[in-house]
C-alpha cells in the first residue's frame, strides 16, 4: 500500500512539474521563430518580396483564431537544406511546409494539413514515349536537393541516375533544355513553376508516380511540449470542420 501511495505520488508530482497550459503553449507560439523556403504555390515570395501561399495563410488563420500576434516578417525564407539544419539544432523554431517521409516523421513533430499532394517522375511530353520504353537505370532525373522528390526516390531504391539541383527553377530549366530526361518533384509545384516560366502544362506529362497522397505538414522541433503539439492541431482541425481552409487552397491551387 505504501509503494502503491508512493508511486502515485510521484505520478502527481511528474503531472505538476510537466503540465502545461494553454497560455503557456500559446506564450510558445508567439516566440517560435518560423522559417519555410521557396516551395510555390504553397509558400513563397511575391514580386514585392513578400511571403504569400495557401501555407502562411493558414498560419496567419491559426494563430488570429489563438489571439496570438505574429508578424509576417517574422518568417524567414531560407534554402531548403537550411532549414533543415534550423529544424534540427533549435527547438524554437517551426516550419513548413514538410512532406512526410519515415525518416522525417522519425526527426521532427509533423502536423498534417487536410491536404495531399503528388510527388511524380515528371518528363517533357514529347519525350514521354520513348522513356516508357526504357528502364530507370537508363534514366537521368534531376531533383533539388534534400527535396520529397529525391527522398522517395531514395526510400523506393530508383537506380536512376539523379542530378542535384539548389531550386525547383533551376531544376526544370534542365529538363526544358533537354539536358536531363525527368525531373522528381511535386505536381502542384511543378505546374505552378511552368506557369510562371511561361509555359504551358501540358509540356510536361507524368512518367511515375512517387507518392499519391503525400502529407503536407507544418514541422516543430522534436522536442516541442505535446501540449504546443495539441492546441495548434486543434485550432486547425477546427479551421478545416469549419470550411475555412479549402477556399484558401482553391486559390492558390488549381485543378
Amino acid at each position: 500500500m505504501i509503494k502503491f501511495l508512493t508511486g502515485l505520488i510521484l505520478l502527481l508530482f511528474a503531472s505538476s512539474t510537466f503540465a502545461c497550459t494553454e497560455s503557456k503553449s500559446k506564450l510558445f507560439l508567439s516566440k517560435l521563430h518560423w522559417v519555410t523556403e521557396d516551395y510555390p504555390p504553397y509558400n513563397y515570395l511575391d514580386e514585392s518580396g513578400r511571403l504569400v501561399g495557401a501555407v502562411p495563410e493558414i498560419l496567419a488563420m491559426i494563430y488570429n483564431e489563438l489571439s496570438i500576434k505574429k508578424r509576417g516578417n517574422n518568417i524567414i525564407v531560407l534554402p531548403w537544406a537550411r532549414l533543415i539544419m534550423y529544424m534540427e539544432r533549435y527547438s524554437d523554431y517551426g516550419a513548413f511546409s514538410m512532406v512526410t517521409t519515415p525518416e522525417r516523421a522519425n526527426k521532427f513533430q509533423l502536423v498534417p494539413l487536410p491536404i495531399t499532394t503528388k510527388i511524380s517522375v515528371l518528363a517533357l511530353t514529347s519525350n514521354i514515349d520513348t522513356l516508357k520504353n526504357k528502364t530507370f537505370d537508363e534514366l537521368t532525373i534531376a531533383v533539388v536537393r534534400g527535396d520529397i522528390g529525391q527522398k522517395l526516390l531514395n526510400i523506393q531504391k530508383n537506380p536512376a541516375k539523379q542530378v542535384e539541383t539548389i531550386s525547383a527553377v533551376s531544376m526544370l530549366e534542365m529538363l526544358l533544355r533537354k539536358r536531363v530526361d525527368a525531373i522528381a518533384y511535386s505536381e502542384d509545384v511543378t505546374y505552378y513553376q511552368l506557369k510562371k516560366l511561361g509555359v504551358e502544362k501540358s509540356t510536361i506529362t507524368s512518367l511515375h508516380l512517387l507518392k499519391d497522397d503525400s502529407d503536407v505538414n507544418f514541422v516543430f522541433h522534436k522536442d516541442t511540449s505535446n501540449c504546443v503539439i495539441e492546441l495548434f492541431t486543434k485550432e486547425l482541425a477546427t479551421l478545416n470542420k469549419n470550411g475555412k481552409l479549402q477556399p484558401v487552397w482553391k486559390k492558390y491551387i488549381q485543378d
